[in-house]
C-alpha cells in the first residue's frame, strides 16, 4: 500500500508540472505543437489568433481543469461575448474532468455554468458583460474566448483583476474580426508580455485543402482570411481604412505611407 500511495504521488507531481504529459495520459488529448507552446509557457499573457476548428477551445478547457485540478482554491472564469458561448467551454471543460481519476476529490458544486471542486477551486462560465465579472478578485486563469467579439470595456473589466494574483494568467483566443477592437491592438501593438500564437488552416492537417477550396468559394475573401488565416480585414462596405484615421488622430503617420 505504502509502495502504491508513493507511486501515485510522484504520478500526480509529473502531472501536475507537466500539463501537456497529463492530457496524454489522463484525458486522452494529444494537444497540437502550438497547443503545447501555450500549455508550456511561462508567460503570464497569451493571445492565440488561431484558425476556425483548430482546437483552441479544446486546449484552453483543458487548461482550465488542470489549474482546477492540481492547484486547489483556484479560480478560473470563462468569458465570451455570450453565456452560451461561455457555457460551451464550460461543457468541454466538464467532458474532461468526467475523465480524472472517478476516486480524486469530486465536485462540491455542479450547475450549467459552474462547478466547485472539494479542494476549493472553481471553474466559471460568464457572459460577456461587465456587471458579471467586478465581483471576483484574484483568479488563476481567465480565458477570453472569442476575444475578438468581446466589448472593449469588458477586457478593461478584467485587466486589474489579475493585480493581486502574481501568477494569474490571461488567454485571448480568437479569430480576428476587423482591424478594431481590444484584441486587434494587442496583437499589433503588444509588448514582450505577450505570447502570441498564430495558426492557419493549412498548418492543421486535420483541415483539408479541399475543405479550404470550398470555404473559399462561399466566403468573401476578406471573409475567408479572418477565418482561417488569421488575417485582420477592413470591415465589409468600408469606405475609408482604419489605418487612414489612425492618421488623422496621428499627425506624425503619413497618410502617404497608408
Amino acid at each position: 500500500m505504502l509502495c502504491h500511495d508513493l507511486k501515485a504521488g510522484l504520478i500526480w507531481e509529473v502531472h501536475k508540472a507537466d500539463a501537456v504529459l497529463w492530457c496524454a495520459e489522463v484525458l486522452h488529448y494529444h494537444p497540437d505543437v502550438w497547443a503545447q507552446k501555450v500549455m508550456t509557457s511561462p508567460a503570464r499573457y497569451v493571445i492565440e489568433n488561431v484558425s476556425r476548428q483548430a482546437g483552441k477551445s479544446t486546449c484552453s478547457a483543458a487548461m482550465a481543469v488542470h489549474q482546477a485540478v492540481f492547484f486547489p482554491g483556484s479560480l478560473v472564469l470563462v468569458v465570451s461575448p455570450t453565456l452560451r458561448q461561455s457555457g460551451e467551454l464550460q461543457r468541454k471543460a466538464m467532458k474532461f474532468y468526467e475523465l480524472v481519476d472517478p476516486h480524486h476529490e469530486g465536485l462540491a458544486e455542479d450547475t450549467k455554468l459552474s462547478i466547485q471542486l472539494t479542494n476549493g477551486s472553481r471553474i466559471i462560465a460568464l457572459p460577456g458583460q461587465e456587471d458579471n465579472l467586478r465581483g471576483y478578485s484574484a483568479p488563476a486563469l481567465i480565458i477570453e474566448d472569442e476575444a475578438s467579439r468581446v466589448k472593449d470595456e469588458l477586457a478593461v473589466a478584467i485587466r486589474p483583476m489579475l493585480a493581486t494574483s502574481s501568477t494569474g494568467r490571461l488567454i485571448l483566443l480568437s479569430t480576428p474580426n476587423g482591424k478594431v477592437g481590444h484584441f486587434h491592438k494587442i496583437w499589433t501593438e503588444g509588448g514582450p508580455e505577450w505570447l502570441k500564437i498564430k495558426v492557419t488552416a493549412d498548418q492543421i492537417p486535420r483541415i483539408s485543402p479541399e475543405f479550404l477550396a470550398n470555404e473559399r468559394l462561399n466566403m468573401t475573401e476578406s471573409q475567408f482570411l479572418q477565418e482561417y488565416y488569421g488575417e485582420f480585414q477592413e470591415a465589409e462596405g468600408a469606405v475609408f481604412s482604419s489605418d487612414l484615421f489612425k492618421s488623422l488622430a496621428n499627425p506624425s503617420v503619413s497618410a502617404m505611407n497608408i
